[in-house]
């Protein structure tokens, strides 16, 4: 049976980047950027995921090109030892359960985008605004959204990799980039535009220490979804006459370009109206909404910055999703007969909602879901990005640059020939020695 492909290589590359291009993108890396050296982190950012995460996507790539199969048998097929199968199954956990705190929060943009076409947020004071945000949460409303967007995923998933994700990557990656862009059109003519773009784009090398440093390696393997399975089930998606290395390069462009370009939509309206820069929800929640209903046509502002969140999200997590479908649908079986994939989505909808919905509620006041000293979503979340994503990371450099034959690597990263080695022979360079030294320091930082 012939494996699903991407019908297209615009289609390969919209689904590549959609599951790069999420919520972090849109609020995470503006506010990191701003408060850790404005261009000076951006700087870092776009070398170390040159120098580092292109190499690890890489490799990804290379295992489920190579494997052509889910991430666990792409492994399997690309080592040459079952044993690895250990190492894609970790992967795909990772993924499912970050998954299962990250559908907490597409929720919550569902929210937004029905108070935006139910009410004006202009009138609102940030006392208000914050108020509103906490009964939100406290209420029993996150969970109902976290289940509805976890349908939608469903939904997209039941089509297919060409007929699903293929064809609502290209329309959604896309549409989210001219919302953004016409965000950053209304915030240039906004008083605050010259102070939030520099407070955002001038470098503060003064304000760059090894924190910093670190903090950009993070945001750079989490953004592009490395180590998390995503990158090895697409890859085995990707045709055989595809470039990855261009497919790579383009990826991280436009991840760092979907970041500038929400720094530049974000602080000109916070600069615009004088109000304190916080972080995640505090900054997407609660003081953008009256910020952004307080522009030339505010209300369609508000309610599109939310549709973006929303396609941001949603690329995102059908593609955590489909590295639990392709798994469960390729290698489970019941009486002989391997498990369909209606029936496969069915299953993880079941399992991820369960664990969602015990994420949602340990955001609540009072709650009692805590591990460690932390709420149960703040756990999975650091647990994911400080040790299970660096050790995918590392597990796909050792494979590729250390275990696979040369020339077999070559052959995938080549096209058997077609496209130059020149670049290939950098980034296998990098992926073989220098990609397993600093992500380990990376690992070991999380530790401490």
């Amino acid at each position: 049976m012939a494996r699903n492909t991407f019908n297209s290589k615009f289609g390969a590359i919209a689904a590549l980047a959609g599951s790069a291009v999420g919520l972090g993108n849109i609020w995470k890396f503006p506010y990191i950027a701003g408060e850790n050296g404005g261009a000076a982190f951006l700087i870092l950012y776009i070398i170390i995921s040159v120098l580092i995460s292109v190499p690890v996507m890489l490799s990804e790539f290379v295992i489920g090109r190579r494997g052509q199969g889910n991430t666990y048998r792409s492994y399997i097929n690309s080592s040459g030892k079952r044993g690895w199968g250990l190492v894609g199954g970790f992967s795909l956990f990772a993924g499912v359960i970050i998954l299962s705190f990250y559908s907490v929060i597409a929720g919550w943009s569902l929210e937004y985008i029905y108070l935006s076409l139910t009410r004006s947020f202009a009138a609102m004071t940030p006392a208000e605004m914050s108020s509103l945000f906490t009964d939100f949460v406290n209420s029993n409303r996150p969970i109902l959204w976290t289940l509805v967007f976890l349908v939608l995923n469903c939904i997209i998933l039941s089509f297919g990799v060409s007929k699903g994700i293929e064809r609502c990557s290209k329309f959604m990656i896309p549409a989210l980039f001219l919302i953004l862009l016409f965000i950053v059109i209304i915030s240039f003519f906004l008083p605050g535009f010259k102070e939030g773009a520099e407070f955002f784009l001038r470098p503060k090398w003064s304000e760059v220490t090894g924190q910093t440093v670190i903090m950009a390696l993070g945001q750079s393997f989490f953004s592009l979804s490395l180590g998390m399975a995503i990158m090895i089930t697409y890859g085995s998606y990707i045709k055989k006459d595809q470039s990855l290395v261009s497919s790579a390069l383009i990826v991280t462009g436009a991840t760092v370009l979907m970041a500038v370009l929400a720094g530049l939509a974000i602080f000109p309206s916070v600069f615009t109206h004088h109000v304190a820069v916080t972080a995640g929800p505090g900054l997407v929640f609660v003081t953008l909404p009256p910020l952004f209903a307080q522009m030339p046509a505010g209300n369609i502002v508000s309610l599109l910055f939310f549709i973006l969140l929303l396609f941001a999200a949603i690329t995102s997590s059908f593609s955590l999703m489909e590295t639990g479908t392709a798994y469960i649908s390729e290698e489970w079986k019941i009486k002989g007969k391997p498990v369909g994939r209606i029936s496969a989505l069915l299953f993880l909808f079941v399992v991820l909602g369960i664990v969602s919905v015990f994420c949602a509620l340990s955001q609540q006041s009072g709650s009692s879901l805590i591990v460690m000293g932390k709420t149960l979503f703040d756990f999975i979340d650091e647990i994911t990005a400080n040790y299970m994503l660096p050790l995918g990371g590392i597990a796909a450099c050792l494979l590729v640059g250390q275990l696979m034959p040369r020339e077999v690597v070559f052959n995938e990263l080549t096209s058997e020939g077609k496209f130059s080695a020149t670049w290939v022979r950098f980034f296998y360079w990098l992926a073989r020695y220098l990609c397993p030294i600093v992500i380990f320091y990376m690992f070991i930082n999380g530790i401490n």
